[in-house]
């Protein structure tokens, strides 16, 4: 995508403020009923099931963490020796209940900067304090995070998701679990 919107100019002709593009992906492992579906004036070939549905729910999710790509916990431990990930969150996403551990896909194995293994490495410990509801630690993980990649959206949105937590803290039963109700 980067290489993409460099050369976006040159094949739109539009110099100036040419479209941004964003790709979101949201890949959930599981089973699913594939086949055309419909009646013979209408069919059309489909993807169906909990697997689709929550796929679909991830893609939008990444609205709210400022992701391209994110993957449930089965999908990334089955591609681990392919692809680097840093795991987001545990949610529940709209029509579902059991919670989701869900990661952002970084990139291909081996091919990580090191400001991209600080970011992390660093975010994993600010979602660790975050978990214990250590909210100055969690706080200042995360805002190292943003010095190293000002446009991190899962940071940014943990700090301000901290500044809530802080004026409305959760009750004592809170799992770490966070609810997202509605479609973004």
């Amino acid at each position: 995508m980067g290489a993409l919107r460099t050369q976006l100019p040159e094949i739109t002709g539009i110099r100036r403020n040419p479209p941004k593009l964003i790709i979101r992906m949201g890949i959930a492992t599981g089973e699913a009923i594939v086949g055309t579906i419909g009646a013979s004036a209408a069919r059309s070939y489909t993807v169906i099931g909990d697997t689709v549905n929550l796929a679909a729910r991830l893609e939008n999710i990444n609205k709210v963490y400022g992701s391209s790509i994110i993957l449930t916990e089965e999908t990334y431990r089955l591609s681990q020796n392919v692809i680097e990930a840093r795991e987001l969150d545990l949610v529940t996403v709209p029509g579902k209940t059991e919670p989701v551990r869900i990661y952002e896909a970084m990139g291909r194995v081996g091919e990580l900067s090191e400001k991209e293994i600080q970011l992390r490495s660093l975010f994993g410990e600010g979602l660790a304090a975050y978990r214990r509801q250590d909210w100055d630690d969690a706080k200042a993980h995360f805002e190292s995070c943003l010095e190293i990649s000002t446009e991190d959206g899962p940071s940014r949105l943990f700090v301000e998701r901290i500044t809530r937590l802080r004026s409305t803290p959760p009750s004592s039963e809170w799992d770490g679990v966070w609810h997202i109700a509605e479609k973004p």
